[in-house]
């Protein structure tokens, strides 16, 4: 009994009793710890749907964007995931243009398994995409007082490039930037947003490269002016063995001043009528300018052009036929010709053509056999002319077959 009761007071005693309590409470924590490492837990996001190996002229139309997923792991993974770690995307790898179903693959962590995906698969099409070169032009704003103009434009750059559909693109019908009066004034360059024209409106995306052009212009006082090319009238024809290479003018564009309603009606000024016929060689002349049908449009500086007239030969050709073949280096032998005449075609100019004959053109045609000595031999046939200025371009045949007599 009294070991039992002292027992007893040893279990009562206060010191026992925290110790017993520490050793409790150490055991719930571990207890806990463990608990939550050892559970899991679940949860649903939306991951933004992404496409693997998309040919670079294709374009993805899809109207689902985003993909929920639903996934598990430890309540100590899942504290420290990062979503961005988690991917879904479909693999377009050899698809060309078209429509598609395709099966949404989701790429997880370590330690991250995939409960569900919706939709697991999804309804693509795949547009074939162009580029096209569009140049940008300048709209002006009505507002611009009468007497001012805007001189010197220069937009940088001239052509923007708009990316799309072969479809969109057809729609569209110009790009431009249009300026205000109040920017215009400021004399400042300019960074101005460009605006697509459009017949309809586009399906899909379109995307213009750069989207804003840089503008210079100056805006000065006085009737607008405007540099149109000068083109020649010309009448008649040069001699027969002649033709008409080129004509230019110095200078190739003169300056116009005039209301912009009127200016905007010219696109070229023309020379008086400049008679060429029977012309044999290159020349230049001077020659006026003629006046304009609009009246209050007038030419800024000199009024008439230097001309250049250029010419360039022409070649007629004329075929002689049965020109008997001569033999020429035979140094004693006799060979016989096989065939013995031939046809000849002589080039020339066309006056010459048109008078030569075959009893005074003064050429021959012959083999030579000079350093042959085999009995038989097949030899191109050759044309000599007393005349320089003449030409052969063609013999039929243009070989024949030499053989030493009595073979």
């Amino acid at each position: 009994m009294n070991v039992s009761k002292k027992f007893d007071d040893v279990l009562e005693s206060s010191l026992v009793l925290w110790g017993i309590a520490v050793v409790i409470s150490l055991c719930m924590w571990f207890y806990v710890m463990d608990t939550g490492k050892s559970g899991s837990e679940r949860r649903k996001f939306l991951s933004e749907l992404k496409y693997d190996e998309v040919m670079p002229q294709l374009f993805v139309k899809n109207t689902i964007q985003r993909i929920e997923v639903e996934i598990e792991a430890s309540i100590a993974v899942m504290n420290r995931l990062r979503y961005d770690s988690i991917v879904c995307e479909v693999d377009l790898r050899g698809r060309s243009a078209g429509r598609y179903r395709e099966p949404v693959r989701v790429t997880l962590p370590q330690d991250v398994s995939l409960v569900s995906v919706n939709p697991s698969e999804v309804d693509i099409e795949l547009l074939r995409q162009a580029t096209r070169a569009f140049s940008v032009e300048v709209s002006l704003p009505q507002d611009i007082p009468a007497g001012q103009y805007l001189e010197s434009v220069e937009v940088v750059p001239k052509e923007v490039y708009i990316r799309g559909t072969e479809k969109d693109l057809a729609k569209i019908g110009s790009v431009s930037i249009s300026p205000t009066f109040g920017e215009l004034s400021g004399g400042s360059e300019l960074l101005l947003p460009i605006s697509v024209s459009r017949s309809e409106s586009f399906e899909d995306e379109v995307t213009p490269e750069p989207q804003q052009v840089r503008m210079n212009a100056v805006l000065v006082r006085g009737l607008p002016r405007k540099k149109v090319p000068v083109t020649v009238r010309v009448s008649g024809k040069p001699t027969e063995d002649y033709a008409l290479r080129s004509v230019t003018t110095d200078p190739a564009e003169v300056m116009l001043e005039g209301t912009k309603s009127l200016l905007d009606e010219i696109s070229a000024i023309e020379t008086e009528t400049v008679d060429i016929s029977g012309l044999s060689a290159d020349q230049t002349m001077v020659v006026p300018l003629r006046p304009l049908r609009q009246k209050n449009v007038v030419v800024v500086g000199a009024k008439s052009v230097r001309l250049q007239v250029r010419l360039e030969p022409i070649a007629a050709q004329k075929q002689f036929s049965n020109v008997p073949v001569e033999v020429e280096g035979s140094d004693g032998k006799q060979w016989v010709v096989t065939p013995a005449v031939v046809d000849v075609a002589v080039e020339a100019s066309p006056s010459e053509v048109r008078t030569l004959d075959l009893g005074t053109i003064g050429f021959r045609a012959y083999v030579d056999v000079s350093g042959i000595f085999l009995r038989s031999a097949t030899l191109p046939v050759r044309v000599s002319f007393v005349s320089g200025d003449l030409k052969s371009v063609r013999t039929i045949p243009s070989t024949v077959t030499v053989v030493t007599a009595g073979e």
